[in-house]
C-alpha cells in the first residue's frame, strides 16, 4: 500500500508539472535565431557553432546503435562502453550491497564518483546508493530509455566547462522533446539455459499544436524474473563460509560419550558431528576441524525486479525565445534479494557450561549460524526499493542575430530504501539460557541445528536493518554566447556563464538499524548478529561557480578553444582551465590536442557518513606477538578460508577535492564513407579520495589498531571485524589509448557500416605500500582500484535497407591477473581468462499506410560463452564488473507506430 501511495505521488508531480507550460504555449510567430543556441548545446562546448564532435574526444551513441543492443534497459547500454571499466551495471550481493538495483558509468577507471553524468547537458542528483567502497554515482537506470534521443560520451576532463565531477569524462544523456505519432513496444527475453526472463512493455508519443509547440509523453515497465544461484551453481561453487556450526574448546577436555565423543586440545576447534546432515561442509583447521557452510546456493545471480517509469518532455516557441521542459520519474524495486536462512553470529557468544546440551563441561566459543538448513522457501527477502524524480525547465533566445542566452533550473532528486533481515544476538543469548520466546521460557540448543525449540525462537528473534537515504539536487544555469570579433581566419566565439547549485544529503536508518556511541565517540554495535548500522546524517550545502569560453580562428584551418571555470565550494575553491587546439591539416584530416585541469570535491556521504558493512577477508596465522607464522613457500599462512566480518567505514571532514590534469592528443578523419579518431590521453590525478581497503589493511599490518578480533589484545584469536577510514590517497597517473572507426559503403540491395571501438589501458599506477605500481591488468582486491582489464572493444556490422536491418557484433574483454593466491585445489591459475561474445540481431519494418511495424529478433552471446571463472574467494566465482553471468539470451521485440 506504501508503495502505491508514493507512486501515486510521484504521478500527479509528473502530471502537474507537465502541464503547466503548456498554458504558457502561445501561437505566434517563430524566430528561428532563438533555436540556434539550444541546436550548438553538443557537449563539451558552451560557445555558438563549436564542433566539439571534432574537437574533443566524443564518441555518440545514436537511435540506431541504442536499437542494434538489442537491450531491455539503460544497464545494457552503458555496459557497452568500452572507455568505462569496474561500473556496476549487474550489483551483486557480495560485491554492491548498497546498490543493487542500480546502475553506473566509470570511464577510465577513475571511479564511479569521478564521471559526470547529465540529463540534457545539465546535472542529476547521485544515488542515495553507495558502491562498497564508498563512492556515490548518478544512478544511469532512472533515465528512460524509451525517450532516449541520444548519448554522448566525452573522453576528457571537462570541469572547465562543467565543473566538479568532470575528471575522468562526461556522458551526457539528451532525451526526445518531440515525437510524431505514437508507438506501442514490447520486448520479452529469455536465457536459454534457465528460465530468467525480462518483459518490457513502452509507449512514446507526441504532438505538435501549429508546429510551435512539441510534446512527448512516454512509459515502460519492466518485469525481471529470478535467476538464482541453484540453476548456476558453478557461479558460487566457493561461496563458502568457515562459520556454519562449531565450536572452540578453550581448555583440554574428553567427551565419554554422545555425538561429540573425543578428546580435545585447548583451543581446538571442533565441528558439528552432523555436519553434512545440516547443510555443512567440513573444514580442515590447524588445531581441529570446523563445520562450514555452502551460503552461495541461497542467493541471486539476477534478481526480481519491478520498474515503471514516465517521462514528459516539451518545447515551445514563443516570441523570440523557446521554452523547454522535461520530466520524469522511476520507481525501481528489487522484490526478492533472497539472503541465506540466518547469517553467522558475528558476536561469537560463549555458550556457558550450564547450558543442559553443553557436553563439554566448561563454556565454549560458539561460530556458527543458528539456522544453517532452513529452505529456501523459508528465507526472508531482502528487498530494495529505488525512486528518482526530475524536472527541469529552460528558456533560451537571442539578444541578437549575433548574441544569444540560455537560463535553466532543474530539480532532481532520490530515494533509495534498504532492508535486510537479521537476527537479534541478545535475544538468542537469552535463548540460550533458556529464556527465549515470547513466554520466555524456549531454550535454543546450538549443538543441535535441527532441535525442535530451535525453529520456534526463530519469528521471535528475528529483526531487520532498515534505512532510507534521500538526496536532492537543485541546479540553475545562465549562460551567454555569440559572436565575438572577426579575425582573418574567421569570427570568434565567447560565452560566459554562472551557476548555483544546492545538494542535499539525507541518511534516515530505524531506530534498531541507527549507529549509537559510547562516551569516546566509538561506535556501539547494534543488536544484529551479522549486519551493522549506519548513523543518522542531514547535510547540505551550496556551490558557485563563474565560467567562460572562447573559441579564435587562429589561421586557416587552426582553431583556439579556451575555458576557465571558478567554483566556490563549502569546503574550498577551485580555478580549472582547458586549452585545445584544432587544426584542420587536409580536407578530411583534423589533428586536435588539449589540456585542462579538473577536481572532484568530497562527496557528503565521505564527509559525513559512518556505516558498518560487510567484507569477505582472508585472515592469516600469527603467534603472540602479532607477527605472521610463514608458510612452506615464505607466505602468510592463511587461517582457514575466507570469512566475512564487520567493516566499519568512517566519514572525514579532514578531506580535500582531488585534483588532476588532463592531456589529449588526437587524430581524426572524416570523409563521407569513413571515420576513425585515434586519441592518446592521460590523466595525472592527485590526493584521490579512495576508502581503505579492508585486505590490504590486514596484510599490512594483522595487528594493528584498526583490526579487531575476538579476544582483544590477542592476535592468534578469532578476526571479527576492521576499521577503515575515507582518505586521500597519493597519485593515480594512467594513460590510454582510444580508436573508432566507421566504414560504410552503398549496394543495390542498401547500406553496409562496419563500426569499431577499443579502449586499450596503457598504465595505471597507484602507490602500494610507497613503491609506485601499475595496476591495469590486475584484479586489484587488495587496492582501492577496481579489477582492470587493459582493452575493451567491439566490432560490429551492419546492413540495412528501407525494410530490413541485419546486425552482428563482436565483443571482447581482454585476460587480466587475479591478484588474489589462487590455491592449487581449485585447478585454476592466476590467469582470468579473455571474455568474447557474438550478438546477433534481426529487424524488418514494414509500412502499413501511414503506420510503421517493426519486428526484431536478436541473440545475445550467441555461442553462450559462459563469465570466466575467477577465484575470488567467498565471492561469486565470477567478476560483476567486467562479465555478464546469464549466459546465452535471445529475445524479440515488436513495435507499432501510428
Amino acid at each position: 500500500m506504501q508503495r502505491n501511495t508514493r507512486f501515486k505521488k510521484r504521478l500527479i508531480a509528473l502530471v502537474v508539472a507537465s502541464a503547466l507550460p503548456a498554458a504558457m504555449a502561445q501561437q505566434v510567430n517563430t524566430d528561428k535565431n532563438a533555436q540556434d543556441f539550444e541546436q550548438i548545446r553538443i557537449t563539451g562546448s558552451y560557445v555558438k557553432g563549436s564542433d566539439t564532435a571534432k574537437a574533443n574526444p566524443v564518441s555518440i551513441f545514436d537511435a540506431n546503435d541504442i536499437k542494434n543492443l538489442g537491450g531491455a534497459d539503460i544497464n545494457d547500454i552503458v555496459s557497452q562502453i568500452s572507455v568505462s571499466s569496474g561500473a556496476e551495471n549487474r550489483p551483486d550481493t557480495f560485491t554492491s550491497f548498497y546498490s543493487q538495483g542500480t546502475s553506473n558509468v566509470n570511464l577510465r577507471g577513475l571511479g564511479l564518483s569521478s564521471t559526470l553524468v547529465l540529463i540534457n547537458g545539465k546535472r542529476q542528483t547521485i544515488s542515495g546508493a553507495k558502491a562498497q567502497d564508498g563512492s556515490v554515482f548518478v544512478d544511469t537506470g532512472s533515465i528512460p530509455a524509451i525517450a532516449l534521443q541520444r548519448v554522448d560520451i566525452l573522453k576528457e576532463g571537462a570541469a572547465a566547462t562543467y565543473g566538479s565531477d568532470a575528471v575522468a569524462g562526461v556522458v551526457n544523456f539528451v532525451t526526445r522533446t518531440s515525437f510524431d505519432g505514437f508507438k506501442v513496444e514490447g520486448s520479452w527475453q529469455t536465457t536459454t539455459n534457465d528460465s530468467q526472463k525480462d518483459l518490457n512493455l513502452s509507449f512514446i508519443g507526441g504532438i505538435d499544436v501549429n508546429n510551435d509547440t512539441h510534446m512527448v509523453l512516454a512509459g515502460t515497465m519492466l518485469r525481471r524474473g529470478t535467476l538464482n544461484s541453484r540453476e548456476r551453481p558453478e557461479l558460487v561453487n566457493r561461496a563458502i563460509s568457515s562459520l556454519g556450526t562449531s565450536f572452540i574448546v578453550p581448555n583440554p577436555v574428553t567427551v565419554e560419550s554422545g555425538p561429540y565423543a573425543g578428546t580435545y586440545t585447548a583451543g581446538e576447534n571442533v565441528a558439528n558431528p552432523n555436519c553434512e546432515a545440516v547443510g555443512g561442509i567440513r573444514l580442515a583447521q590447524v588445531n581441529g576441524e570446523r563445520c562450514g557452510y555452502q551460503y552461495g546456493l541461497h542467493y541471486n545471480v539476477v534478481n526480481e525486479e519491478e520498474r515503471e517509469q514516465l517521462y514528459f518532455g516539451m518545447s515551445s516557441e514563443l516570441e523570440s525565445m523557446t521554452f523547454k521542459l522535461t520530466s520524469m520519474y522511476t520507481d525501481y524495486d528489487v522484490l526478492d534479494n533472497y539472503t541465506v536462512p540466518s547469517y553467522p553470529n558475528l558476536t561469537f557468544p560463549t555458550i556457558p557450561a550450564s547450558h543442559p546440551n553443553n557436553p563439554f563441561e566448561q563454556g565454549v566459543v560458539w561460530l556458527g549460524r543458528p539456522y544453517p538448513l532452513l529452505a529456501r522457501e523459508t528465507t526472508l527477502p531482502a528487498p530494495r526499493a529505488n525512486n528518482t524524480f526530475r524536472v527541469e525547465g529552460s528558456l533560451n533566445g537571442d539578444f541578437s542575430n549575433e548574441w544569444g542566452w540560455l537560463t535553466s533550473l532543474a530539480y532532481s532528486t532520490n530515494e533509495y530504501e534498504i532492508t535486510q533481515p537479521d537476527l537479534s544476538p541478545s535475544k538468542l543469548d537469552l535463548a540460550t539460557l533458556g529464556q527465549g520466546g515470547i513466554s520466555g521460557d524456549l531454550l535454543y540448543n546450538p549443538f543441535d541445528p535441527l532441535a525442535e525449540d530451535n525453529l520456534l525462537i526463530r519469528d521471535w528473534a528475528s529483526t531487520a536493518f532498515s534505512s532510507k537515504t534521500t538526496t536532492g539536487l537543485i541546479v540553475w544555469d545562465g549562460v551567454i554566447n555569440g559572436d565575438w570579433f572577426s579575425t582573418d581566419a574567421g569570427t570568434a566565439s565567447f560565452a560566459v556563464g554562472s551557476q548555483i547549485r544546492s545538494e542535499s544529503y539525507e541518511v534516515d536508518p530505524d531506530d534498531v538499524s541507527t549507529l549509537n556511541y559510547d562516551a569516546q565517540g566509538n561506535p556501539l554495535g547494534n543488536d544484529f548478529l551479522f549486519l551493522g548500522g549506519v548513523n543518522s546524517v542531514d547535510e547540505s550545502r551550496s556551490t558557485y561557480a563563474v565560467f567562460a569560453e572562447t573559441e579564435i580562428p587562429l589561421a586557416e584551418g587552426l582553431d583556439l578553444n579556451g575555458a576557465l571555470r571558478y567554483e566556490v565550494l563549502d569546503s574550498a575553491n577551485s580555478l580549472d582551465p582547458k586549452l585545445s587546439l584544432r587544426y584542420k591539416a587536409a580536407e578530411h584530416f583534423i589533428v586536435r590536442a588539449s589540456v585542462s585541469t579538473s577536481f572532484r570535491e568530497p562527496s557528503l556521504a565521505q564527509f559525513h557518513a559512518q556505516n558498518v558493512n560487510t567484507k569477505g577477508v582472508q585472515d592469516f596465522i600469527l603467534d603472540a606477538e602479532g607477527n605472521f607464522i610463514l608458510d612452506s613457500n615464505g607466505k602468510p599462512a592463511p587461517r582457514g578460508g575466507t570469512l566475512f566480518i564487520r567493516e566499519t567505514q568512517n566519514g572525514s571532514l579532514t578531506l580535500e577535492p582531488e585534483q588532476a590534469t588532463n592531456y589529449n592528443v588526437g587524430l581524426v578523419w572524416n570523409s563521407n564513407s569513413l571515420q576513425t579518431r585515434l586519441d592518446f590521453w592521460q590523466v595525472d590525478y592527485k590526493d584521490v579520495i579512495t576508502l581503505e581497503d579492508a585486505n590490504g589493511k590486514l596484510l599490512a599490518d594483522p595487528d594493528g589498531a584498526d583490526i579487531v578480533r575476538l579476544v582483544p589484545g590477542d592476535p592468534t584469536s578469532e578476526l571479527t571485524g576492521i576499521i577503515t577510514n575515507y582518505f586521500n590517497a597519493e597519485t593515480i597517473d594512467a594513460s590510454g589509448i582510444d580508436f573508432e572507426a566507421a566504414y560504410s559503403w552503398g549496394l543495390d540491395s542498401g547500406e553496409v557500416e562496419l563500426k569499431a571501438n577499443v579502449a586499450h589501458i596503457l598504465n595505471y599506477d597507484i602507490p602500494i605500500n610507497g613503491v609506485k605500481t601499475d595496476v591495469s591488468g590486475l584484479f586489484n582486491h587488495n587496492n582501492f582500484a577496481r579489477s582492470m582489464p587493459e582493452t575493451k572493444g567491439n566490432l560490429s556490422a551492419q546492413w540495412k535497407n528501407d525494410q530490413h536491418s541485419v546486425y552482428a557484433r563482436l565483443n571482447y574483454v581482454s585476460s587480466y591477473t587475479n591478484t588474489r593466491v589462487v590455491p592449487a585445489s581449485t585447478g585454476l591459475t592466476d590467469k582470468i581468462d579473455a571474455f568474447m561474445t557474438v550478438d546477433m540481431q534481426y529487424r524488418y519494418l514494414a509500412e502499413l499506410g501511414d503506420d510503421q511495424a517493426e519486428v526484431t529478433f536478436g541473440v545475445i552471446n550467441m555461442f553462450d560463452e559462459a563469465p570466466p571463472e575467477v577465484y575470488d574467494a567467498a565471492n561469486f566465482s565470477y567478476d560483476p564488473k567486467h562479465h555478464d553471468p546469464r549466459g546465452r539470451l535471445v529475445y524479440v521485440r515488436a513495435a507499432y507506430t501510428f
